[in-house]
């Protein structure tokens, strides 16, 4: 199999979304993306004719024999594309989305950004300036009991044992903690857990569960909080059937449902209402245990009492490794603080298209940005676009964190489990993707002999079939074993 170039000038259409894409054919010879800022006008695609790849060509036909309407393209280091199937058409990306997002955060806010959250007293009162950090997370550096036990410190050394309260400062984090395109009737699940300048567990509780009484006991063990639990965990002699679950009721958490009696001690995270109250609660609860008193008559002078400072690079290994939806969101939101004054959705999300053309030249037309997660079906990108974010990204500062931060083939995060059989372990770095109708897989592939290719591919299908997207997985693998494969172009 040979792979050919694809010559500069149809690069509009790999990248872009075309109205109208014609039939595959020969494509010219060693052609390089155009330095950014200076895209050309889209071109007329060469006449029909074989597919470069046949590999590729085999494992896309039967993708699309299943109704899986699919997108590849393929460029390497040094900008040249390599093989292109509808790559500027428009897909639904699902968590291929991250991909974008990562870039435009790293490339954006710098790879050595940190995330910095200040306590000061002003008139009396403990004010938390927000910096939107996603990384407070139990048993970790980062861990809220820790930070807050800190800040209660520094206020014991400064002679201060009394505040006169509590004010959070979100400064231009503002708007809706979710995209409203959202699935509504999934908005308590961890994977659509809610943003904001204040979160912490990403923006979650963790409720431990024991079969030990009557009932099973239940208390919520992150964040550490004094929250009443209501309701009850019915304990049961069968596992089958046995289902439980917990809800944040503004004021405290309610249980319900069945635990089997001889099963083991677990641990379940659902999405906080509330993310600021929980925080808040959090460091009223270290303070107190610190004895440091919350008292309206307190009198002490203005002054910065704590800074807080973790990296970015958490938050990016969590949203491309784990798929984090919350680190998505919560990252674009800052992103948008820095670069627009406007740490809202709304503003990330325009901080998100801002970035992403700067990356690549412009943003195609026909492109849909509408959360940075890929969690709602409404949003639309070509393959080719995420391709030329890779390679573009790769050759940028950024490039070394984002490739650090990818799931690596049979080994870690979301590739844990694929590629398992091959010689790609190891040396396959990507980004999965799955909502129902799309499935997706882009990264990069090292080569034996030192090189390596860019692929993008973006596959839609009906969501009302069930099942498919395990031969989609396997056909997604197919594609990139013979792209590493493939001769020529490297």
């Amino acid at each position: 199999m040979r792979l050919r170039a694809v010559s500069s000038w149809l690069l509009s259409s790999l990248v872009g979304v075309a109205a109208h894409m014609p039939a595959q054919g020969h494509l010219p010879a060693q052609g390089h993306l155009p330095a950014p800022g200076h895209l050309p006008a889209p071109g007329h695609l060469p006449a029909p004719g074989h597919l470069p790849a046949p590999g590729i060509a085999r494992a896309v036909a039967a993708a699309e024999a299943l109704g899986a309407r699919t997108g590849v393209a393929v460029c390497d280091t040094g900008g040249r594309w390599l093989f292109r199937h509808a790559a500027g058409d428009a897909f639904a990306p699902a968590s291929n989305m991250k991909v974008l997002t990562a870039a435009a955060v790293v490339n954006g806010l710098g790879a050595d950004f940190h995330f910095t959250t200040t306590f000061a007293l002003r008139g009396g009162r403990l004010a938390v300036v927000a910096s939107g950090d996603p990384n407070w997370i139990q048993d970790s550096l980062h861990d809220s009991a820790h930070v807050f036990a800190a800040v209660a410190r520094a206020l014991a050394q400064k002679g201060v044992t009394a505040i006169a309260g509590i004010d959070l400062d979100a400064g231009n984090f503002t708007g809706p903690a979710r995209p409203a395109t959202w699935p509504q009737d999934q908005l308590q699940t961890y994977y659509c857990a809610p943003t904001g300048p204040f979160v912490l567990e990403q923006g979650t509780f963790a409720l431990r569960v024991e079969p030990r009484g009557a009932n099973a006991a239940a208390s919520v063990i992150a964040p550490f909080v004094d929250v009443p639990v209501r309701g009850a965990i019915e304990l049961v002699d069968r596992s089958k059937g046995a289902v439980y679950g917990a809800v944040d009721q503004g004021d405290g958490v309610k249980v319900s449902g069945r635990f089997p009696r001889r099963g083991s001690a677990a641990t379940i995270r659902t999405a906080v209402a509330e993310p600021a109250w929980w925080y808040e609660q959090a460091l009223r609860k270290a303070l107190a245990d610190a004895g440091v008193r919350i008292d309206a008559t307190a009198a002490v002078a203005d002054q910065v009492v704590h800074e807080h400072r973790s990296d970015l690079r958490l938050a990016v290994l969590r949203m491309l490794e784990d798929s984090s939806n919350f680190d998505a969101e919560q990252c674009l939101r800052v992103l948008g603080s820095k670069v627009r004054g406007d740490g809202s959705l709304a503003g990330g999300v325009a901080a998100l298209h801002d970035e992403v053309a700067k990356l690549v030249g412009r943003v195609p037309e026909g492109s849909v940005f509408v959360d940075g997660s890929g969690l709602s079906k409404q949003n639309r990108v070509s393959a080719g676009l995420l391709a030329a974010a890779l390679v573009r990204s790769n050759a940028a500062s950024a490039g070394p964190l984002l490739r650090a931060c990818l799931p690596v083939a049979g080994q870690t995060g979301t590739l844990q489990e694929r590629f398992r059989g091959t010689d790609l372990i190891g040396r396959v770095r990507a980004k999965t993707g799955w909502i129902r109708g799309a499935s997706a897989l882009s990264g990069m592939v090292e080569r034996r002999d030192g090189s390596v290719r860019f692929f993008a591919i973006l596959m839609n299908y009906d969501p009302k079939k069930d099942g498919l997207n395990r031969d989609l997985k396997q056909l997604q693998e197919d594609i990139v074993a013979a792209i590493d494969r493939a001769d020529g172009g490297a």
